[in-house]
């Protein structure tokens, strides 16, 4: 027992010594730089040291900014009278934007053909082959439809003509890709009238011949079973759907047409736009554009705006009178 305390005291007095020793040791081995000492000099004092001498007015050498005398400019003798603005743009009054031309890529440029269809229709089909599964919008003399292509870049789009000398375009982001051009001899038999908006608002155009109302067999619009084969025979007019509604841009509009001078019947065809009150359009303002053509001869272009109930109507809709200019029908 006493030999096993005697060693453990050994012990430990063996490793305060060593300790001991190394410490002094390195602490001997430090140096301190000295003041003057050329080695520590280059090291500590290495930093650039420049000074800016500057002059003031009077060419005295100062510090600083010189003491520049500046006079105060008239500043309205430099005001400039501009013309007052008179006209605010509207969200359908805004300026029509211009179209941007596609730089080719080889082996992607896009081609735009057209064939004519019963009814002065016309058929498009447009093939890009990289654009699959894209958006794009078609142009047509004030008409502006959304349509998409399919998996192979390919898409028809069934559209009436409103000139017979017809022109159509297409544009990818506002990006023009492809343009075609057909001559349509029919439409000098036809009239049409366009309702074309660029919102999510359910639009229709309702067409109501010969005095029908809203219900009666007279009563054309988009979910009716009225052809354009029908209306080539004489018998009626029809309304087509053209656009799509989910597009990111979605333009879209209503096309009536009917055969002028070959209904077998004296009347009028009475034109109403129906909206439906929906959660976003209620208690607002819905904005869109309206077209005619007689004959394909003119071109009536007109915006028309009108205000939506409160949102207690919602789910109604609401027809709006005297947007259009009446169509008369006249038995041949």
């Amino acid at each position: 027992m006493g030999m096993s305390r005697f060693n453990t005291i050994k012990t430990v007095a063996s490793t305060l010594t060593i300790a001991v020793t190394l410490g002094f040791l390195v602490q001997y081995g430090e140096t301190t730089p000295r003041v003057g000492d050329g080695e520590s000099e280059e090291l500590y004092n290495n930093a650039p040291r420049s000074l800016m001498l500057s002059t003031n007015a009077q060419g005295e050498p100062v510090f600083g900014v010189p003491n520049i005398v500046t006079t105060p400019l008239d500043h309205a003798a430099n005001v400039q009278r501009v013309v007052a603005v008179d006209v605010v743009y509207t969200e359908m009054a805004a300026p029509n934007l211009g179209m941007i031309m596609a730089s080719p890529v080889s082996g992607c440029d896009a081609t735009l053909s057209a064939a004519r269809e019963p009814a002065a229709m016309v058929a498009l089909s447009l093939s890009a082959p990289c654009a699959e599964e894209q958006a794009f919008a078609v142009s047509h003399s004030g008409m502006k439809v959304a349509a998409n292509t399919d998996g192979e870049g390919n898409a028809i789009v069934r559209i009436p003509a409103l000139v017979t000398d017809a022109e159509f375009k297409v544009t990818f982001d506002n990006i023009l890709q492809a343009t075609t051009k057909i001559f349509v001899p029919e439409l000098r038999q036809y009239d049409r009238a366009v309702l074309q908006w660029m919102t999510s608002d359910n639009m229709r155009l309702h067409a109501l011949e010969n005095g029908a109302q809203i219900g009666d067999p007279g009563h054309v619009w988009s979910a009716s079973l009225h052809s354009p084969e029908d209306t080539r025979e004489g018998k009626n007019g029809f309304v087509v759907y053209l656009g799509d509604a989910d597009a990111d841009i979605p333009y879209q509009a209503e096309v009536y047409t009917f055969p002028e001078g070959q209904m077998n019947r004296d009347g009028a065809v009475d034109l109403r736009v129906g909206v439906t009150v929906t959660e976003k359009n209620c208690g607002r303002e819905v904005d869109a554009m309206t077209i005619q053509t007689n004959a394909g001869q003119t071109l009536i272009q007109s915006e028309i705006a009108a205000q939506m109930p409160s949102c207690e109507k919602i789910g109604e809709v609401v027809f709006l009178q005297d947007k259009f200019s009446d169509l008369a029908i006249v038995s041949n």
